[in-house]
This record gives structure tokens, sequence and C-alpha cells, in this order.
């Protein structure tokens, strides 16, 4: 676009040089014609000074062209001036008879230079029209006496050879004109042959059957051939024959409803081969002016496909790991369950000593930490299935209203002993708004169980840890805060993804998976929430778990029902 401007710039200097040219020689010729009459006639009297006046006005004009008046304005202006003053003059001189009669000629001669077929012709009937007044002024006597020596060839003689030196500048001017435009459009033509020849992309012209016209110097590096080879030839003998539904589409786009189509198609190559190629094709004007021919633009995009491909299989060899890891994991989960089952159920009852006691108390101990154990790692298993599920998709939502600080209690009656064994403190604060909530309820008491099992973990012998809920214009905000080590902030940015657990001096021995965290963060979203998580090391750390279709009204309906969905989180992304 930036060529354009300046050329169109350009051009329009040119043109202003041009009117200011002709307007200046008119002027000249104009004083000539004045002195002349002077010469001849004496002291010209009001009519002929004012006439004389007249034929200096093209200078004014001269000047005009050099200010921002649009020179349209300035070129009709000197038009019409000049078929009045030729009338006018020739009123003076002898009307039909005046030898400034053939200046009538020059009227639509000028007309060519600032427009083309219809300024002419309104420049014609314009000159037509003023000789035909002046002949009808003549004709019903109402023209003054003309005060040159009529009949003086002296007088005719320097009209006409004005009009001559005048027909001479105009037709320079057109001549300067023409050769200007024929160079801007070869500069065109040169500048788009340059860009066709140049481009790394395959430019062709195509008629509405599709046969190409045109073809530019890229078919070397895109078939293997050279572009005479490819015109006149069709569509369908350059493309894969699976592709050709494709293509004949976008042209049929183009060529019919004019509008620009594009086409991923396999186009042959002169050693039999395919490439991979995009066709962008857009209607464009017949040369000949009948019909619509396409012009398209066609880009090797082989490279491009090979990385689609690779993608694809990347994808399918990720979804097929998918598979074999669920596979894997239900296989596991029922080959390990079905020995701890057995593991759980008879440690329990040598635990009870329900059939008479074992003797050692030793064996009774032993017996409590098998159970304890086999408890431990059944949780582990059931932690390991649930990400999976949630991963998959899989994991459905049962929502539903039920009072949630029964919920709560549960959850800390499930953890008392172990908060009792290392000293903690556990506290309840259930705010009004909060006491019934609408969600997956075994759901809520996991995300509790697990962010309460961690909190008591890190939490030292004299800590507390507590549960509040509460509502706000946001929904249900359930939090657990501790009173523990703290988390520092590196570790914040990474914990939450699976398997990703806490390090340091004040951690190191405890034990976990890491997927407490991460299957909180993940049924919050299942519930369209979040989690979040603050912490300052040595100062505690609160997990807010934010519901915002959780609240209900007065009556304990929900407020926000929705279907429950399968929605499904990445954890480790």
């Amino acid at each position: 676009m930036a060529v354009n401007d300046d050329t169109s710039y350009t051009d329009g200097k040119a043109l202003r040089r041009l009117f200011v040219s002709v307007q200046a020689s008119k002027a000249i010729v104009g004083a000539v014609l004045g002195l002349g009459f002077i010469s001849f006639v004496g002291r010209p009297d009001a009519a002929e000074g004012l006439a004389i006046a007249g034929l200096m006005a093209p200078a004014f004009l001269a000047l005009l062209g050099f200010t921002r008046i649009p020179l349209p304005i300035l070129e009709t202006t000197a038009l019409a001036i000049f078929a009045a003053m030729i009338g006018y003059l020739a009123a003076l001189t002898g009307g039909v008879l005046s030898p400034l009669v053939v200046w009538f000629a020059l009227v639509p001669a000028e007309a060519a230079l600032s427009g083309g077929r219809p300024a002419v012709i309104r420049a014609a009937i314009a000159a037509a029209l003023a000789l035909a007044a002046v002949a009808a002024f003549g004709a019903l006597g109402l023209l003054p006496a003309s005060r040159l020596p009529v009949p003086a060839w002296e007088v005719y003689t320097i009209s006409v050879l004005a009009a001559v030196v005048q027909a001479a500048l105009v037709a320079a001017a057109a001549q300067d004109r023409q050769r200007a435009a024929d160079m801007a459009a070869a500069e065109g033509a040169a500048m788009y042959r340059f860009l066709a020849d140049n481009a790394m992309d395959l430019i062709t012209r195509h008629s509405s059957d599709g046969r190409i016209r045109f073809a530019s110097p890229a078919a070397y590096t895109l078939l293997d051939l050279p572009p005479q080879e490819l015109l006149g030839r069709a569509p369908a003998s350059l493309v894969h024959h699976d592709d050709l539904k494709a293509m004949q589409a976008a042209f049929m786009e183009s060529a019919y409803y004019g509008r620009a189509a594009s086409a991923e198609v396999r186009l042959k190559r002169r050693d039999g081969s395919h490439v991979w190629a995009e066709i962008r094709c857009r209607p464009a004007p017949s040369a000949t002016g009948q019909g619509t021919d396409i012009v398209a633009v066609t880009r090797d995009i082989t490279e491009r496909k090979a990385q689609e491909r690779e993608l694809i299989e990347a994808r399918d060899q990720a979804e097929s790991a998918n598979r074999a890891k669920s596979s894997f994991l239900a296989n596991m989960s029922h080959e390990l369950r079905t020995p701890l089952n057995a593991i759980l159920g008879f440690s329990e009852v040598m635990t009870h000593e329900m059939f008479g006691p074992v003797g050692s108390a030793k064996y009774l101990e032993y017996s409590r930490l098998i159970h304890e154990s086999g408890g431990h790692l059944l949780e582990l298993i059931n932690s390991v299935l649930d990400m999976s599920k949630i991963e998959a998709g899989k994991l459905d939502l049962f929502e539903e209203c039920f009072p949630l600080d029964d919920t709560a209690e549960s959850a800390l009656r499930f953890v008392k002993i172990q908060a009792e064994r290392g000293g903690i403190a556990l506290r309840l604060d259930i705010l009004p708004g909060a006491a019934t909530i609408f969600a997956d309820k075994r759901a809520i008491k996991q995300m509790l169980i697990n962010l309460l099992t961690n909190a008591i973990k890190y939490t030292p012998r004299g800590g507390g840890v507590g549960i509040r809920a509460r509502r706000d214009e946001r929904g249900i905000e359930i939090s657990v805060t501790d009173t523990g080590v703290g988390i520092s902030a590196k570790d914040l940015e990474r914990l939450g993804k699976p398997f990703e657990q806490v390090e340091g001096e004040h951690v190191r021995a405890k034990e976990g998976t890491g997927l407490g965290l991460a299957l909180v963060k993940a049924l919050s979203a299942l519930h369209g929430g979040e989690a979040t998580i603050e912490s300052e090391l040595g100062e505690g750390t609160t997990v807010r778990i934010r519901l915002p279709f959780a609240a209900v009204d007065e009556n304990g309906q929900a407020l926000h029902l929705r279907e429950a969905k399968i929605i499904p989180f990445k954890g480790a992304a």
C-alpha cells in the first residue's frame, strides 16, 4: 500500500505541474494577442479591456495551481473560463467572422488533458453552445461593431498562428501525460511481475472452468515443472484423486459464488510424488471482460502436515497409554483389594481376640499394627484410583442438599485419634448461612478428611486444626486452618499436583503419596469451584475451598441448581 500511495502522490504532483504549465502558456499567448489587438486597434474601450483582462485569466489559474484546491475543480473552471472568453472575444471582433472563432476547436482539445471522454464531450458541447450564441446574437444584430480592420490577413494570420501554437502546447502536454501514464503502467506491471517471479508461493490464474492461464516461476520449486507446462492444464491433472473434490469445491466457491475459498490438497510433482499444499483462491475480473477468472496462491505445507501428523500420533499414543493405565489400575485395584480384605479382616479378628486370647501381648500389638498398615494401604489405593477417575473424566458427582455440620463432625471424628496422639486441638465453626449446602456429600467429606489429615501431619504438639464454613456473595467457602510448620513460597507453586510433596527439614520424615491436595483441587473443580492455599513458613497453612453453586436458601433449596457434569481435570497439567 505504501508504494501505491507514494505513486499516487507523485502522479498528482506531475498532473498539477502540467496544469500550471498549460495555463501559464495560455496566459502568454493571451498577452501576445492583447498586445497585437492594441497595436492594430489602439487604446481599448471598457468592453475590450475586459476581454484583454480575460485573456490573462489563465495566469491567475496557474497561481491557484500552487494551492491545495483540488485539481479537478481548477481544470473544470479553466475550461469554463476558456469557452466563455472565446465566445466573448468573438462577439467583440466580428461574431462568426471573427478570426478568434478558430479557437473554439481548442476547448475540447484542452479538455482531453483534464479528463476522459465525458470531459471532452462536455467541453465540445460548451464550445458549440458558445458558437451558436455568438451566431444568434449576430443574426439579431445585437453584437457591437468590430473595431478590427476586417478583413485583414494579418489579423487572421496572427490568430491562426496563436491557435496553432496553443494546439501544439496542448498536444505536447497530452503526450507528456500519456507518456507518464504509460511509464506508471509499465512500472506497475514490472513490479507485479517482479513479485510474481520472486514469490516463494505459486501464483496461478485460472479461467472460470479452472484451466491455468498463467503460472509463476515458483512452479519449479513446488512441482518441479516449468510454468509453460502448466498452461491450459486443468486442476484434475495436478491433484491427488482423493483431494479432487476439495479443490473443485474451492474453485466453485470462487467462480460461481464470488467468494474467497481455500483447500488443502496433495499436488503431483514431475517424479510422481505428492506434496501437501494449501490453495487459496479468489475471483478476479477476466482480462477480456467476459466471465470471472480465478487467482490462486498455492503454498507448500508439507512440513506443517508432518507436524500435525506427529501431534495426532502423540495424542493417540497418550490416549492409548491412558487407557492402559486405567486398565492397569482397575486390575491392580482388584488384585490388591482382595488380599487386603483378608489382611484387614483377620487382623481385626485377632486384635479383638474374637476366638480367644492370642497369647503374648506382642502378638496383639503386631495384629493392631498389621490392621493399621492395611487400612493405610487401602486409603492410598483408593486415592490413586479416585485421581485416575478424575483425570479420565469418569467421576460423577451426586449433588444433594445436606447438613454440612454433620459431615464436618464426621470428618473430625475420623481424624480424632490421630489428633489426640499428636496433642492437637480440633475445632469446628459452621456459620448459619453455611449449615446446609448443595454438593456431593461424599466428595466434601473426602476433601475435609484429606485436608485435616495433612494439617494434623504437619502441626506440632500443642497446635490446633480447625474447620470453618461461611456463606458470602460468591457462594460457600470452607476453610481448613492449622498452626503447623507452614509452606514456603517456592513449594506453594507446585503443591496440588499429583504426587507432589513438600520437602524440608520439618517434613522430611512424613509419609504420604502427595495426592491429598491434588484430590481436593480436582473435586473442587468438579463442583465448579476452586481450592487455594495460603501459607507462611512457620506460621501455619489455610486451604480455602470455594463452591459457587453450593449455597441454599432458607427453605433448603439450592440457589443455583445445575446438572452434575463430568468435568475433565488434569491435575498434572
